[in-house]
C-alpha cells in the first residue's frame, strides 16, 4: 500500500463507526482481505478498486465475504473506508444481511444526489482529515440506534473463554433461536453462530501476528485445540495459520 492512515470517529459517531482509514495504492497493486464480523463502506476519491473480477462502485459496500477476497487497483487509487461497529451498518437503512456477500452501491441505499455530492467534495478535499470529515457528514445525517438484545447477544458470543451457545443466549434474552437469528442477521448481517466463529478467528489472526506459538494462539483465542484453529484458518483464511503469520 502507498499509505494507510487511521482516524477515530467523532463522538456522535462512536456507536456506529469503529474507525476510518484512508488508503492509497499504486496502479496494479493488490492485497488480500480476510473476512470480518463488521461491514465496511468505501469511498474512492481517486482511481478505481476491483474485488476479484468485479469493479466496485466509487461509493459502496463490498459485502461481508465468506472467505478471503483479493482487491486490486486501477490507476493510483485513494479511498476512505468506514469500518462500522458490529451493528453500525444498520445506519444505512436496510437489513444488514442484504449486504452480505453482495457488492451494493451506496446510491442504491441513499439519495443519488447526496452520494454524488459527497464524491465531488472528496475529490476537492485538501487532505485526509478533510476527506474523513466529508464522509462523517454523510453518516451524521443517518439515524442509528442499537438493538439491545443483539448487543447483549454479541457480548455473550465474543467471550475470550469461548462463546456461549446460541440456544443459551436466546433463552437468556427470552427469545426463540429463530427470533434471535432473525434480529441478529438484520443488525449484523451474519447468523449468531457464524458471527461467533468469525470473532474467534479475528482474535486468532491478531494473536498469530505476535510471537506466541499456534498452540498458545488457539488457547488464547478460545479454540478447543490447535487443530480446531487450523480448520478455521483454512475455512476463513484460505490456508494454514502459518501462511497468514507476519510476525
Amino acid at each position: 500500500m502507498g499509505w494507510v492512515t487511521s482516524f477515530r470517529p467523532q463522538a456522535r459517531l462512536e456507536r456506529q463507526v469503529e474507525r476510518f482509514t484512508v488508503i492509497g495504492a499504486a496502479d496494479g497493486e493488490s492485497h488480500v482481505v480476510l473476512p470480518t464480523t463488521a461491514v465496511v463502506l468505501g469511498f474512492q476519491f481517486l482511481g478505481r478498486v476491483q474485488a476479484e473480477q468485479q469493479l466496485l462502485s466509487p461509493a459502496g459496500v463490498p459485502g461481508l465475504p465468506a472467505g478471503p477476497r483479493t482487491y486490486s487497483y486501477r490507476g493510483s487509487t485513494g479511498s476512505v473506508l468506514v469500518h462500522f461497529t458490529t451493528q453500525g451498518a444498520a445506519t444505512l437503512g436496510v437489513p444488514v444481511d442484504e449486504l452480505t456477500n453482495a457488492s451494493v452501491s451506496l446510491d442504491a441505499l441513499l439519495p443519488r444526489a447526496r452520494v454524488a455530492e459527497a464524491l465531488e467534495r472528496l475529490q476537492e478535499a485538501a487532505d485526509d482529515e478533510a476527506r474523513v470529515g466529508v464522509v462523517e457528514n454523510v453518516l451524521l445525517e443517518l439515524p442509528f440506534a442499537r438493538d439491545r438484545a443483539v448487543s447483549l447477544a454479541i457480548e455473550r458470543l465474543i467471550r475470550p473463554d469461548g462463546p456461549a451457545l446460541v440456544a443459551a443466549v436466546a433463552r437468556e434474552l427470552g427469545l426463540s433461536e429463530r427470533q434471535l437469528e432473525r434480529r441478529f442477521r438484520a443488525r449484523v448481517g451474519l447468523t449468531p453462530k457464524r458471527f461467533a466463529s468469525l470473532a474467534r478467528f479475528e482474535r486468532a489472526v491478531s494473536l498469530a501476528n505476535g510471537t506466541s506459538t499456534l498452540a498458545q494462539v488457539a488457547a488464547a483465542a478460545g479454540y478447543f485445540d490447535q487443530s480446531h484453529l487450523s480448520r478455521d484458518f483454512r475455512r476463513f483464511g484460505g490456508g494454514a495459520p502459518s501462511r497468514l503469520r507476519t510476525g
